[in-house]
């Protein structure tokens, strides 16, 4: 925590005055966020269009929602597309949430973000996420015409859950459990903060119980409405650092940051990747807390960052492509 950004610090200290998250029910959570993001985060920027899909659910009997963003400027040369999903512990969070953080990716990155509302917890339990997450990005696959997204390099990302369930489509050699797999690999992998471990086992997690947007005690707070039990946090499928192999891992970006309780889990799978000899980028933002996107606007330290990761998918993508 010393090492953290005076800006974010003081800021995460504010809104320590705040009703926590984890005093609420999921419902007023949700708009909390939301909310935070509207105030603190990335300014809403222009993109050249926006598409809203509404598609159904694997078993046809709900929707999800998705909205693909296309940047302003073209690319003809090299282009690429990401899945992205939000963060929130498979809880809060939704594509409102994000709306600026994926314009401004959108942009930054002269990629094609198809950003995706799925179904949340407690009503929508362990493993829905996991579903909606496969089954979008295999109608993503059926319906690239559709999209215009022909002849594009395909990845896929997200932040804290998001970049959980973004793992999943690497997975599906050890998905025996869930009744629907990944048809195609991503092209690539963007991983901001994943939330990788729910047992909670790490130093990082213990330290992490105040003075930050994330701690120990909002963790149990998601695990608690995600999960059906505290056991399932030993399964893989909820914890994916528990599968033993990833030697089919697409090249991968991991971003971890200091003041954070998903810090030596992100770095653990970073160095389990490395360990199985995958194409890894590993950033490391000492001085950040999990989830300094939100407060973009409260913070010099923060605008820098966000600013790094965008290029660092623009970078991803193009390595990746030439791969």
């Amino acid at each position: 925590m010393n090492q953290l950004d005076k800006q974010q610090a003081r800021i995460a200290r504010l809104l320590g005055y705040l009703p926590p998250i984890h005093c609420l029910p999921p419902f007023l959570a949700r708009v909390s966020y939301t909310a935070l993001d509207r105030l603190l985060g990335v300014p809403k920027t222009s993109v050249k269009a926006i598409k809203d899909i509404r598609i159904p659910t694997h078993d046809s009997k709900q929707t999800i929602a998705l909205r693909i963003y296309y940047p302003e400027a073209s690319n003809t040369l090299n282009p690429k597309a990401m899945m992205y999903f939000h963060g929130g512990g498979c809880v809060i969070g939704s594509i409102a949430s994000h709306d600026r953080l994926c314009r401004y990716l959108c942009n930054k990155s002269n990629t094609v973000i198809i950003s995706v509302g799925y179904r949340l917890a407690p009503k929508h339990k362990f493993p829905a996420a996991i579903y909606d997450a496969i089954h979008a990005w295999n109608w993503f696959h059926d319906h690239l015409q559709q999209i215009d997204l022909t002849g594009y390099k395909l990845g896929a990302g997200g932040d804290s859950a998001g970049g959980y369930l973004a793992c999943f489509l690497s997975l599906n050699r050890q998905q025996t459990e869930l009744t629907i797999q990944a048809k195609h690999k991503p092209e690539f992998l963007y991983l901001l903060y994943p939330m990788m471990d729910l047992r909670g086992l790490t130093q990082s997690y213990r330290d992490a119980n105040n003075g930050m947007l994330l701690t120990n005690t909002l963790m149990e707070y998601f695990s608690r409405h995600y999960l059906s039990n505290v056991e399932q946090k030993f399964l893989p499928l909820a914890s994916p650092i528990l599968f033993e192999t990833f030697s089919h891992f697409p090249h991968t970006y991991i971003l971890t940051c200091g003041a954070d309780p998903l810090r030596d889990d992100g770095i653990a799978f970073a160095q389990k990747l490395e360990s199985q000899n995958v194409l890894v980028t590993h950033d490391h933002f000492d001085d950040c807390m999990h989830s300094f996107i939100s407060v973009y606007r409260a913070s010099n330290r923060a605008q820098q960052a966000t600013f790094a990761i965008a290029q660092c998918l623009k970078q991803l993508a193009f390595q990746s492509s030439d791969r």
